[in-house]
């Protein structure tokens, strides 16, 4: 019974327990959707440049830095425009009615103007909201910070921006500053005649800040060379006309006939040529990351303030190359921008893939050369070893010929004359076994004189190519069915032993084609002297054949008498038809090759 009576007790509890758990999950979840929310306070209107891109910068920035969601509202303290009344009350109340429903995790002041309003005013709108303001250096004695605040504080360059000017054009013995009538670009222009008063020896200052906008456009179109235009803020001109973004400047640049300077880097690339500049760009980097650790509340007093430097020399390639700057006169390390880039820089990926598809095609050309070189090489090592081959074997059939012819063949007919003597010297009538045995050994004689003609021609080393040729010719009219007709004409009574063996052998084996395969009744053998060789032509009246249907393996003899005219470097060609007859026609060259032109 007592523990059926705890186990109720024991379940109750855990479901508390987990509700209580599910509650305080769901109140982290809906306190992690909850963005952060961060309020802009500009000293100016909203556009204004130069501060307008720091703001920009600053959100973009913020978006990387900061890893949850983030919403960003905006109010300017604009009071110096003309025509507009200053009434700082009616702007809180403005303010406190817009954001009312809202919580700002961070206020971000613009300026030492919004900075103080917001701190008069800090406990009426935002109390819980930390700090963080942007300006001057100069004015961080006027801006009273609480702990968890900040303070990014910058140096305007301007004796830097005026001395490293000169470096660069030493010419310069003039120079027209640009600002606005608006109170706080009178200020900056007090302040500029006092920092650059110890400058006065060495060139002279001339303020445009009387002038409007189409006025300074006059003024600016005809300065004299050895003057530039430096460039501070043109919000408010002398007639009481408002510019926002970079109109001013745009303006100024059309018409000015000298170079134009700047203190600021985010007017580079607008017109001006460049320098050591106020990186309000790039500054918002910085901020976004303090502003990280702000929300965190990770800020404390000890860094509280924190200094910006000016940037490293940059450049205007495109300005440098309008008012002939040499960039060899450029201070040390800068940095020239919006120089168009070169072939390789715009197209490198596509330039390193033709590259790498012209070396791969070249290697692969280089093998294709080195293979053929290799191929080429055997092909001279086969033929020449072909060639020896076909010599050594005509240099022995040649042996073997003689040997029948001087040797063999003598003693064959020989005995053939002692068995005739014999014979007759028999006083007992002859049988028909030794008339027999006398037959034989005449026609075993007659066999062995052939076989040393077919193994080597004497009469072709004896009497010269023509007499070769009607020889063999009679010889295979005797031996078949053929009628054959033989034609030399105008060929040179000494010919090289190569080239009179080559045609010899090939109307050899075409006659011995014509008799096998042709079933001619006519031939005809052609030798004449054409084109600085010898052309040999052997046809037939035979069946013929289609050359179309051969094979890709030649014959033997075929492939013998390629060789052959390939070795004496001539050309030999089959036409053929059916039922009309082939004919074989083989050109040798008789000068050296290179000297020779073939049919």
């Amino acid at each position: 019974m007592r523990i059926t009576a705890a186990f109720p007790s024991i379940v109750g509890l855990a479901v508390l327990r987990l509700s209580l758990l599910l509650i305080a999950v769901l109140a982290s979840s809906a306190n992690a959707a909850e963005p952060k929310r961060i309020l802009f306070v500009n000293s100016f209107a909203a556009g204004t440049s130069p501060f307008a891109p720091f703001n920009s910068a600053f959100r973009e920035h913020m978006l990387h830095a900061w890893p949850a969601q983030v919403a960003f509202y905006e109010v300017s303290v604009d009071g110096w425009r003309p025509g507009i009344k200053e009434n700082e009350d009616a702007l809180v109340q403005v303010m406190r009615s817009r954001f009312s429903d809202l919580r700002m995790d961070l206020v971000v002041a613009r300026g030492l103007r919004a900075g103080q309003f917001f701190i008069r005013h800090r406990d009426e709108l935002f109390p819980n909201a930390p700090l963080m303001v942007t300006g001057d250096e100069a004015s961080l004695r006027s801006v009273e910070l609480r702990p968890g605040d900040s303070f990014l504080a910058n140096t305007v360059p301007s004796v830097q921006v005026v001395t490293s000017l000169l470096r660069l054009l030493p010419d310069t013995s003039t120079i027209a500053v640009v600002f606005g009538k608006s109170p706080p670009e009178q200020y900056w222009v007090s302040r500029l005649k006092e920092e650059f008063a110890p400058l006065a020896g060495r060139v002279r200052f001339v303020w445009l800040d009387h002038l409007s906008l189409p006025e300074m456009r006059q003024h600016v179109a005809t300065l004299e060379p050895g003057t530039v235009v430096l460039f501070g803020v043109l919000y408010v001109d002398a007639a009481g006309i408002p510019y926002l973004e970079n109109y001013a400047l745009s303006e100024l640049r059309a018409a000015s006939s000298v170079p134009i300077f700047s203190f600021y880097e985010s007017e580079l690339g607008l017109g001006t040529v460049g320098g050591s500049l106020l990186a309000n760009v790039e500054s918002a980097a910085i901020a976004a990351k303090i502003a990280s650790r702000m929300l965190r509340g990770e800020r404390t007093k000890d860094d509280q303030v924190t200094r910006l430097n000016v940037t490293a020399p940059r450049f205007d390639w495109r300005e440098l190359r309008r008012w002939n700057i040499d960039e060899t006169s450029l201070p040390p390390g800068s940095e020239v921008l919006f120089r168009p880039p070169t072939m390789w820089e715009e197209h490198k990926g596509v330039l390193l893939a033709g590259l790498a598809i012209v070396a791969l095609q070249t290697g692969l050309i280089l093998a294709l050369v080195a293979q053929r070189t290799r191929r080429r090489r055997a092909e001279g090592e086969s033929s020449a070893l072909s060639g020896r081959l076909l010599t050594v074997h005509e240099d022995e059939r040649r042996r073997l010929a003689r040997e029948l012819h001087d040797d063999v063949t003598q003693r064959l007919a020989r005995l053939a004359i002692d068995a005739a003597r014999l014979e007759s010297a028999q006083t007992v009538p002859p049988s028909s076994h030794r008339s027999r045995m006398h037959a034989d050994l005449v026609r075993l004689s007659d066999d062995v004189h052939a076989l040393s003609y077919r193994l080597h021609p004497s009469i072709l080393d004896d009497l010269g190519l023509e007499a070769a040729l009607k020889a063999e010719c009679e010889h295979v009219a005797r031996q078949g069915d053929v009628c054959v007709d033989v034609d030399v004409q105008t060929v040179p009574s000494k010919l090289p032993q190569d080239v009179a063996l080559c045609i010899f052998r090939v109307a050899q084996e075409a006659l011995r084609n014509v008799v096998r395969h042709a079933r001619a009744t006519v031939a005809t053998v052609t030798l004449t002297s054409r084109d600085g060789g010898l052309m040999l032509e052997v046809g037939d009246n035979g069946h013929g054949f289609d050359i179309g249907e051969r094979t890709d393996r030649p014959s033997l003899g075929h492939a013998s008498m390629q060789e052959r005219i390939r070795l004496v470097r001539g050309r030999l060609q089959i036409r053929s038809t059916a039922g009309q007859g082939t004919t074989i026609s083989a050109w040798v060259p008789l000068a050296p090759a290179a000297n020779v032109s073939g049919p």
